[in-house]
């Protein structure tokens, strides 16, 4: 067994102590504004995990509500922004290699592919039927990243 894993007796002590919380009492939270931000933006960053599904997921969400009311104006709309994926940026913080680096050109392609790859699911995430338009758009990405793993393929060496 892992030991960071609970075992049995430990899983159910605090199995226990969670079901004494009473959803009830509040607990006072004095935080300056700039933190308050920070923690819904820090909320909203775990809302996007995809296991993050359920009632306390929602309550959560509930709960930080009053936060984002107490905001107006541009601060407002970014935070109202972050629950939204569409809003999301497109940061690219993967470091650069050498290209000097053997595998420097096979690097790229497979990011450009992984990019790809991430674009065709966020294509059809949110889609319950196919269509022509999605299907075009999936079927181009997807024959530029098959053709340029291909052609990567070809040039690695064999063993």
């Amino acid at each position: 067994m892992n030991d960071n894993q609970f075992n049995q007796e430990e899983f159910d002590r605090y199995k226990a102590a969670f079901c004494q919380l009473n959803n009830k009492k509040t607990i006072p939270l004095v935080i300056s504004e700039q933190v308050a931000f920070f923690l819904v933006a820090q909320l909203q960053l775990a809302f996007r995990h995809p296991n993050n599904i359920g009632a306390a997921r929602d309550a959560v969400r509930e709960s930080i509500q009053p936060i984002v009311d107490y905001f107006t104006g541009d601060v407002r709309e970014i935070l109202e922004r972050g629950f939204h994926l569409e809003f999301d940026l497109d940061v690219n913080n993967t470091p650069q290699p050498d290209p000097v680096w053997d595998y420097y050109d096979l690097w790229i392609t497979l990011h450009e592919g992984k990019q790809r790859i991430d674009e065709m699911i966020a294509a059809i995430a949110d889609k319950e039927q196919a269509d022509i338009i999605t299907d075009n758009n999936v079927r181009e990405l997807l024959t530029k990243t098959v053709n340029d793993f291909d052609h990567r393929l070809r040039y690695l060496r064999l063993s």
